[in-house]
């Protein structure tokens, strides 16, 4: 062996038996004439990946040989270790299907094909790119644990949005896939050297040439799903909704076909969703967990269980419909096939209004909503909603932290937290605490309470506090006011008519209660968070309410 290199071995040696496997040393080990390829797997990865070390034998191969192959496992074993440590089983990648496979195959083909260089006039070049063609055909059939062919899978593959993973069986798959699209190069550059027509081998690549156009990928449902919930138009969404649409893009992909792809979705079989869903009971998913949502609907329509509103129906076609409209737009599907297709009609919704002045007394002189010796929530929240216009959820969640003093001026600091998050950005706001909750007592409430706490630790408890607790208050509400047009949303209302009614400007109004300004500029824009408090305070001190009593 050569000076230089039995100074690189001993070097390689002396790291791997002082347990430092350091990249710049190629992880190269000798032993009676071989390589050997070693990797310590990370101490917090051994669980997950079952072993303590990654070795692969490179036989009798030369050290630049071995160096080489190295530096490929190195790639493929560190991309192993960083997939498991940020545990990444990618919930939007798609599954590894044989059309999925396939369409991936012509593609590589295609980029293949198109990025041949053109065949030499001289004849022994031709023969020579000829016998080349031949051998690289032959190396690359010969196994599926060559590491560069691994290697071109796995950024292929991930490119493609396929849930590789490399320690399953599917990744062979995904490498045969990759097999095969060299293979059928090889062999039209074979033909193409020796000036023979081209054919296609493989039945797979029949259309598939460097002069057609490129294949285009068949987008699933389920990928689609999955890019239209993640895309920038939603990222502002609350946690509460984006959970909601993808409850009912789980049920729609189910009905559908997880793989089918978008641009053969017919109108019919937008029917054919609608009626299923006229038909299906509510939360079917969790009383017939074992049991698809089509042979649920056929034992309902024997046993009489009764079907979903035709409301909560609605609600479905109209997430499938936003989905077409947006894959349409992105030019990812040619048409709208739920465009128009409806449920029946709805009965006539009862729209919410605001509180009259005899029924704002009625509630805040009545149990469990009148004052008492500990004042509690279900004390403060209607007096709070009226005067801020804030939601049900953005209240309960507060924390005494969230009382906060800007300028001078105490206000409500409404912020996401791990109790709520918000409904959208501009849900983000501070609120002026109004004069007439400081002189019934609200700051002296928040002042008696620990500082790291909830504003109203007593309605902490149920793991839905939210939900819970809103119906906590309109059961008590309805034994109150029979109108099921008064709700506590309706303070929201309230709180809106008395500030238009006060000269309260459109903009103002909108960054007190949280509204999306559409069409104009909003407070926000002209004012820095100190001088906005300020501003704020002026504007929420003109608000009256004539004739209601607080307390």
């Amino acid at each position: 062996m050569p000076k230089r290199q039995r100074h690189k071995a001993s070097l390689a040696h002396r790291t791997a038996t002082q347990g430092q496997y350091v990249t710049q040393q190629n992880r190269l080990v000798q032993r009676n004439g071989k390589w050997t390829f070693r990797a310590r797997v990370p101490t917090a990865l051994r669980d997950a990946l079952g072993r303590l070390e990654i070795t692969k034998s490179f036989g009798s191969a030369s050290y630049a040989e071995a160096v080489r192959l190295a530096r490929l496992e190195s790639v493929r074993v560190d991309a192993l270790f960083a997939e498991t440590a940020s545990g990444r089983e990618n919930s939007t990648a798609i599954e590894i299907t044989d059309a999925a496979l396939e369409n991936l195959a012509r593609r590589y083909l295609h980029q293949l094909e198109v990025a041949s260089h053109p065949m030499p006039f001289n004849d022994a070049e031709r023969r020579q790119r000829g016998h080349a063609a031949e051998d690289n055909a032959a190396d690359v059939g010969r196994s599926t644990e060559d590491a560069g062919l691994q290697q071109v899978a796995v950024k292929l593959g991930r490119d493609a949005g396929l849930a590789v993973d490399t320690r399953t069986p599917e990744f062979f798959r995904l490498i045969e896939a990759v097999q095969r699209s060299l293979i059928e190069h090889y062999r039209r550059e074979r033909d193409r050297a020796a000036l023979k027509a081209e054919k296609a081998y493989d039945p797979l690549f029949a259309a598939v040439s460097s002069s057609a156009p490129p294949p285009i990928a068949k987008l699933s449902m389920a990928k689609a799903v999955e890019m239209y919930v993640a895309s920038p138009e939603r990222l502002g969404a609350a946690t509460k909704t984006k959970a909601a649409y993808r409850f009912r893009f789980s049920v729609l992909v189910e009905l559908i076909g997880a793989e089918k792809p978008v641009g053969e979705i017919t109108r019919g079989d937008v029917r054919d969703v609608r009626d299923i869903l006229l038909r299906l009971p509510p939360n079917a998913r969790k009383r017939f967990p074992c049991k698809s949502l089509r042979t649920v609907v056929e034992n309902a329509s024997t046993t009489g269980v009764a079907p979903m509103s035709a409301k909560s129906a609605k609600l479905y076609l109209e997430c499938l419909s936003s989905l077409f409209r947006w894959l349409n737009v992105e030019e990812l599907a040619p048409k709208n096939p739920a465009l128009g297709i409806k449920g029946p009609s709805l009965p006539d919704t009862v729209n919410r209004r605001s509180f009259t002045v005899s029924e704002l007394n009625l509630m805040f002189a009545s149990a469990p909503f009148n004052a008492t010796d500990t004042q509690g929530w279900l004390f403060w929240l209607p007096r709070i909603a009226l005067f801020t216009g804030a939601r049900f959820a953005e209240l309960l969640g507060l924390k005494v932290a969230d009382i906060i003093i800007v300028d001078g001026i105490n206000a409500l600091d409404i912020v996401p937290n791990e109790v709520r998050g918000l409904k959208n950005k501009v849900s983000r706001r501070i609120v002026p605490i109004h004069p007439a909750l400081a002189d019934i007592g609200f700051l002296t409430y928040v002042r008696s309470l620990p500082r790291d706490g909830l504003l109203f630790p007593e309605a902490a408890g149920p793991a839905n506090m939210v939900t819970a607790r809103n119906k906590q208050v309109g059961l008590a509400l309805r034994k109150l006011i029979p109108d099921r047009a008064i709700v506590f949303h309706s303070l929201r209302h309230t709180f809106k008519d008395a500030a238009m009614n006060s000269n309260i400007s459109r903009d103002m109004v909108a960054a007190l209660g949280g509204w999306e300004l559409r069409g104009g500029r909003g407070a926000m824009d002209d004012y820095g968070r100190d001088r906005l408090a300020r501003v704020l305070a002026a504007e929420v001190a003109k608000l009256k309410f004539d004739g209601v009593i607080l307390i």
